[in-house]
């Protein structure tokens, strides 16, 4: 059984970004998929960034042991996807360079820089994933915060691959990280757009909303906003995602069809056996892939696709 909405999701929780007071409530009811505990998404009055409220003082509760943790084929799906952008994000310096990864899970992206001859960095809060990442792939994985690396530490490139949605100060985080920049150095992120086709279409039942892993809910104009506070400038966003855009649409889709929270995701995460539910779900996707490649394509083109990849750089005003 989920729990019902919090006494404290009245409206008196600071923005994670700014401080500023909470404005309009976007959705007074947002069901974590995994607990069904309820949440609410509330949009800063001062900043515009939405963010979900109220804030669990723990979120062990809400990362079983299982999450993220997909099986072999999924996993080799992932790494190909992966392999492809590590390849683009490589070509910045052919000859290799030095990347921090933070929040690197397997290391699936470091095991690919490795391979073009990088010095790579991984951070992983989850202290079994790196253990594991580093066993099997040789990998250099640390399980210390960003601001616990020595400030003479530079990279060419940090990668944050839908990891600043979760975090609870991510102007403090992208600060901490533009320090470590190499000159000419960037930052990848990789984040939902809140203002994408797929989450109006879907409301609380996108599959990108994610609450309360997801603590805030970012559009181009509120990331660039973030960027600017941590002392970085917007240099390019783009909003193609082959490996997550249509599986989107279609786990939004059958979400809103159903009224159940990602039974797709669910089962592929191993929380749910295979059942009825399941097999459905199965064959609702089957129906629905075609559509879902089509409106993503459409999406991208619009720049209103439900993930963005935005790069940044160190201000010129700083």
């Amino acid at each position: 059984m989920g729990m019902p909405p919090n006494e404290s999701m009245k409206g008196d929780e600071a923005c994670p970004v700014c401080g500023g007071r909470p404005g309009r409530t976007i959705y007074p009811e947002a069901r974590d998929p995994i607990t069904l505990d309820t949440f609410q998404i509330v949009a800063c009055f001062n900043c515009a960034t939405s963010y979900t409220a109220p804030r669990p003082r723990s979120l062990d509760r809400y990362y079983p042991q299982l999450y993220r943790e997909y099986g072999p084929l999924v996993t080799a799906v992932l790494r190909a996807f992966y392999t492809t952008r590590v390849s683009r994000w490589a070509r910045v310096k052919s000859t290799g360079g030095s990347v921090l990864e933070v929040g690197c899970g397997p290391g699936l992206m470091l095991a690919a820089f490795s391979r073009r001859g990088w010095k790579t960095l991984g951070i992983e809060r989850n202290e079994k994933a790196a253990e594991e990442a580093q066993r099997r792939l040789g990998l250099d994985i640390s399980v210390k915060p960003v601001e616990a690396l020595p400030l003479d530490a530079r990279f060419d490139l940090v990668i944050m691959f839908h990891v600043l949605e979760h975090i609870a100060d991510p102007v403090t985080l992208l600060g901490e990280c533009a320090k470590r920049l190499a000159p000419g150095g960037r930052i990848i992120l990789n984040v939902p757009n809140f203002a994408s086709w797929q989450s109006r279409f879907a409301g609380s039942n996108w599959l990108h909303l994610d609450p309360p892993r997801h603590l805030t809910h970012l559009t181009p104009e509120t990331l660039a906003g973030i960027l600017e506070k941590a002392g970085l400038e917007l240099s390019r966003v783009s909003f193609a995602s082959f490996e997550h855009d249509p599986y989107g649409w279609v786990e939004s889709t059958i979400n809103r069809l159903t009224g159940r929270k990602n039974t797709l995701t669910r089962f592929l995460m191993g929380l749910d056996a295979f059942g009825p539910e399941v097999l459905l779900s199965l064959l609702l996707g089957t129906v629905l892939f075609l559509p879902a490649m089509i409106l993503s394509l459409i999406s991208w083109v619009a720049k209103r696709g439900a993930l963005m990849e935005a790069a940044a750089v160190a201000s010129s005003k700083s």
